[in-house]
Order: C-alpha cells, then structure tokens, then sequence
C-alpha cells in the first residue's frame, strides 16, 4: 500500500505555474518581441506622420423640460420619463430633416468630405450628440478636416434646432396668431377663433349667448305676428344687436389675452444655446502620444503572440520532458553551452581543472548515469550518436571520456567519423595513426597498438580516424573492424566511440553491427524531434539499445557560463540541484 501511495504522488500532475519557465522563453525569444513592438511603434510613427489632421468643435446647448407650447400651457404630461423625453431630442438633433437643412443652408457639397451623394449622410457620420452627464445641456459634437467648418457646422445646426423647436412648439397657435393679426378675417379664420377653448368656455359669453338665443325666439315668435317695423319687433332687434355687440367685444378681449400668451411662449422657448462652438487649436486625430503608447501595447502583444506560436510550433527538445515524450528516452543529463571561440575550443582541458565546474559536474552526473545503465557490464562499449552535424557531440564524447579516465579507469576514445575526424585536433596529436591504418598490408602500421595514441590526460587514449579514406562505408563494413573492438573491450576499461551523424550516412549503423549499445545526443532547441526519432528507429532497427538520451549546448535563462566554464549564478545552481 505504501509503494502504491509513493506512485501516485509521484505521478500526480504538477499544478504549479512555473514563472521562470515562460520568462525563459520570452528571453531567448527577445529579438521576436523587440522586433514587433519596432515594427508597431513603426506603423504608429508613420500614422502620425501622414494621417490628415482632424479638427472637433461643440456647441452647447440646455433642453429645459418645461411647457408643449399648447394654448392652455399645461405641462409635458404626456412623457412617461425623462429619458424618453431627452432621448427624442437628440434624436431630432440628428433627424434627416434638420441636416438635410443644414446640409444645404451651408452648402456643404462643396466640400470634398460632404460631397453627394449622401451628404447629409456624411454629415451625420462626423455629427455626435454628447449629454453633459447629471445635466440638461448636451454638446452637439462636429468633425472636419477644416477646423472653421466643424465649428460653424455645430453652430448652424444648434440654431437650427432651437428654431425648430419653437417651429414645432406653436404650430397651432402660428395659425391663430395670423388669424389674429389678418386685417380682413376670412369666414375660417374667424371660425377658428370663434372655437377656442378659452372664448366658448368664457361664462360670460355663455350668459350673453343664452340672452341672445332667447331674445331670438322672441323675435321669431314676434315676426310671425307683426311686420319688421313694429315696435315691439323693432325693440327686439335693438337688443339682440346690442347682445352680440358685447359677445364679439369679449370674444375680442379674449383672443387679444390668447395672443399675448401665446407670444411670451415664444419668447419663453426651453431650448436655448448656451456656448457657441468655437475654432479648434489642435486637430484631436491623430492623438500622436496615444498612438505610440497603442503601437508598444499592441506591439508587446503581438511579440508575445508570435512567442508563444514559434515557441509551441517549435519541435525541437528543450526539456527533459520533451526527451521523454517526445522520443521515449530516459533523460541522463544535460551538457551546458560553453561561449569560447572556435579556435580555442580544446574540450580536454574542460574536467582537468577545478572541480567547480558545472560542466564537470553534469558530465560526472551523466557518468554515474551510464554506470547504473550499464551495470550488467560495465566494460560494455557504446556508441556517441545524434541525428545531424554540430549537435554537441564529440564535444560530450571527449568531456566523457576525461570523466571516466577520472576514475582510474583505462579509457579508449575512438574517433569513428571516417569522413570529418575532429578528435586529433582536441587532443593537438597526429591523424597518420588511426583506424583507417587497420585495413593496410603492413603489420606493425596495421597493428591495433600501433594507432593508439596517448593524450596528456591520465589514463585516456585516443585513436583517431587516420587520413581520410576514398571508401568509409566498405572499410567499416569488414571483419577487421570487429576484431579492433575485441581487442579494444579487452584491453581497456571503457571504450567510448564518437560516431558519425546516423541521417546522412549509414557509418554510425555499421558500427552498430558489432557495438550494441549508444548514448543519444540531441541539440537543446534545436534538434527537430521528427528526425530524432526517425535516426532512433534506425539505430533500433539494427538492434542498437539506446541507453538513454543527453541535452547538449544547453542554455537557459540564469543558466549560462563563462569563457572558461565557470557558473555565473551559483546559488541558482544550488536550488537547481536541489530540484533536481
């Protein structure tokens, strides 16, 4: 039960959000994210250089919620809210009526950014209705290109609508007014103010009306006795006339009431503009600081965009994760990058100095990895293979063997690359000594002892490729060779052989036919797992048993090294192994 509640712990998933996991990528990634806020800042730049300038003015204008213009002044009743009310408003302020008015008050067709067709449409594009919040002004907002047309536009349509407004306020009282004022009233004109509320609801006039509906009967009742010029009718006349005199006197003396009121309602219009809209100073577009500000946000985005798409697109092996997954390999080590110049480069002296070196150590952890995979035997041999070229190789195949000869055992680093042999250059020796001497007809040049050189590092031997041969494929595929690694397991603790790529030549499969076992090299960020496992598949194909796999030249943020190998951050490398 015990074991069983260590495996699930174990495997339980990792549910922390390692931090300095997504720093890492955007730092080696920096260039892509630099690149993009450039190229943005770039575009923003150019916007402010060639986008033409646009002007903005207001005009200001207060909405009173007061009477309808009605003859009886009452109040606006009729609108369920406030806002319903002042959301009508400004919806005339853009009604197509009142801009087509304005449109062609002012001529706007004239104007390249107004012209035809739908003018008034352009117009109510660059028109913006803006309620002053916790008021009733509101600005009416014009744009343009021309910084004296935007002002006057706003102006002209503000005074426009107040003049509507009073338009549509009295436009029954327009039509009494002018009955009122007409010289000569015609039969309608005095019918309609004969019908006003304020003259048939007069109690007055009521009375008056009473008098002279009855002295009319009295007068038809007379008529039908007496002739026109009896007294009695003649009395009656007399008084329906003076009856009728005093209703048109009241009538009058009401309509002039009327008209009085009518004309302080005009006077007393609840839309009034307060500000005129005055001449822009500066064009509000383009906003130049907040266009730069928008191309770094946008640029950074962007960056970090195209990060997460390289970098998750990306089928290269960066973590030992990756190793697993990725290829099905048990994860033995990183070799870290070290930056030092090519001529330079001379891996031997890497582990024969301080023991401080973080190369040393993972190469001495990798070590003890090898020796727990090769516990069955440890004398062994086995291969350095990697995929392609410059993946880190030979670089870890030297630095190995050094760890190795570091224990007091005899160790055999062979140069297997027939065709790029580099070994005798690390190690400053002669290349005419070497494998491709096996192969010629003199016994003591063709002897195994004979091209086996020593290096200045204790207990490391070296034999190198020799001169290139014509024909590398034919010589490796010879008995010859699997006597020389009889004899090499036979006299030598460990032998270690750097062979050549598996993808473009078939050399590191022909080794594989008498060396069964290899160390898996891939390049951190670089080596495409695709090809990794297509060159496993083929190294299993001929029964090559693939110890485990290396990350070599690895280098991640707070993880680097100096000219000589020396850790910049140790106590980073501390908490690093103590993950680990």
């Amino acid at each position: 039960m015990n074991d069983n509640f260590l495996n699930n712990v174990n495997n339980a998933p990792n549910e922390d959000i390692d931090l300095m996991y997504y720093v890492a990528i955007i730092l080696k990634r920096i260039w892509l994210l630099i690149g993009a806020i450039v190229i943005c800042v770039l575009a923003a730049v150019m916007v402010n250089m060639y986008m033409q300038p646009k002007y903005k003015s207001a005009a200001l204008l207060l909405i009173d919620k007061e009477s309808t213009g009605k003859i009886d002044s009452s109040t606006y009743g009729s609108w369920s809210s406030d806002r319903e009310y002042y959301g009508t408003q400004h919806k005339l302020l853009q009604s197509r009526t009142l801009l087509e008015k304005v449109y062609n008050k002012m001529d706007l067709s004239q104007y390249t950014e107004f012209k035809n067709p739908g003018g008034w449409v352009k117009l109510k594009n660059n028109l913006h209705i803006i309620p002053v919040k916790g008021s009733r002004l509101l600005n009416v907002e014009v744009e343009s290109y021309d910084k004296k047309l935007c002002a006057d536009i706003a102006n002209t349509l503000a005074s426009m609508f107040v003049e509507e407004n009073i338009s549509n306020r009295v436009s029954v009282a327009k039509d009494i007014i002018a009955a009122l004022e007409a010289t000569e009233k015609s039969a309608k004109q005095q019918e309609l103010l004969n019908s006003l509320p304020q003259v048939v609801n007069s109690d007055f006039i009521k009375n008056l009306k009473n008098q002279e509906i009855s002295l009319y009967k009295q007068f038809v009742q007379l008529n039908a006795k007496y002739t026109l010029n009896h007294p009695e009718v003649i009395a009656v006349q007399e008084e329906l006339r003076a009856i009728r005199e005093e209703i048109d006197i009241e009538t009058k003396r009401i309509i002039q009431s009327i008209k009085i009121n009518l004309s302080g309602q005009f006077l007393g219009n609840n839309v009034r503009l307060i500000d005129k809209a005055a001449i822009a100073g500066v064009p509000y577009r383009p906003n130049k600081l907040l266009n730069l500000l928008i191309g770094v946000g946008a640029g950074f985005v962007l960056g970090i965009l195209f990060i997460c798409l390289v970098e998750y697109s990306d089928r290269s092996i960066r973590s030992d994760e990756d190793l697993r997954e990725k290829l099905n390999l048990s994860f033995l080590g990183f070799v870290p990058v070290v930056k030092i110049k090519k001529k330079e480069r001379e891996y031997a002296t890497m582990l024969k100095g301080d023991n401080d070196f973080l190369l040393a150590e993972q190469v001495r952890n990798i070590r003890t990895m090898l020796n727990f995979a090769l516990s069955e035997n440890r004398k062994d041999p086995f291969l350095i293979v990697s995929s392609l070229q410059g993946e880190g190789k030979s670089h870890f195949a030297v630095n190995l063997s050094v760890a190795f000869s570091q224990t007091q055992k005899k160790v055999l680093l062979v140069d297997g690359d027939l065709r790029r042999s580099r070994l005798h250059k690390v190690f400053r020796l002669s290349n005419e000594k070497g494998l491709t001497n096996f192969w010629k007809e003199d016994k003591n040049i063709s002897s195994f002892e004979y091209n086996v050189q020593k290096t200045d590092v204790e207990n490391l031997f070296i034999m190198t490729s020799g001169t290139r041969p014509p024909n590398p494929s034919e010589l490796l595929n010879t008995p010859v060779l699997e006597k020389f690694i009889e004899w090499a397991v036979a006299s030598y603790d460990t032998v270690i052989i750097d062979c050549p790529a598996v993808l473009p030549v078939s050399d590191a499969l022909l080794w594989g036919k008498y060396i069964k076992k290899a160390v898996f090299i891939v390049k951190y960020s670089s080596t495409d797992s695709k090809l990794a496992k297509l060159s496993l598949e083929k190294l299993r194909n001929v029964g090559i048993k693939i110890l485990g796999g290396i990350i070599a030249q690895y280098e991640k943020s707070g993880f680097k090294y100096s000219k000589y190998g020396y850790y910049k951050n140790y106590s980073y490398y501390n908490s690093y192994k103590e993950d680990k």
